[in-house]
C-alpha cells in the first residue's frame, strides 16, 4: 500500500515528461520511488516538490550510459515501528 506523500511525489510526477516510476520497500522500512527522466529541470522540479511534502531524503544519480537521470524519493514507512 502507498504511503500518501508516495502517492503525491507520483501524482505529481506523471504529469512531467518522466520515462518510468518504480516503488520499492527499501532498508530499514523506507519506501522508495524512483522516477527515471532525461530532462533535467524536470529533475529539479521533482526534488523541490518532493522535499515540500516532507520526504526524508531525494537522491539524484545521473547515468551516462543511458543518458537518464534515476531520482530516488525516500519516506519513512508508518506501519515499521522502530526501537529507540
Amino acid at each position: 500500500m502507498l504511503q500518501e506523500i508516495q502517492r503525491k511525489i507520483i501524482h505529481f510526477a506523471i504529469d512531467l515528461d518522466i520515462d518510468s516510476v518504480n516503488t520499492y520497500a527499501g532498508y530499514k522500512g523506507d519506501l522508495i520511488v524512483k522516477i527515471l527522466t532525461k530532462n533535467k529541470e524536470d529533475v529539479l522540479k521533482i526534488r523541490k516538490y518532493s522535499l515540500g511534502v516532507d520526504a526524508k531524503e531525494v537522491v539524484i544519480k545521473e547515468r551516462l550510459d543511458t543518458a537518464q537521470f534515476e531520482l530516488y524519493c525516500v519516506t519513512a514507512d508508518d506501519s515499521v515501528y522502530t526501537l529507540r
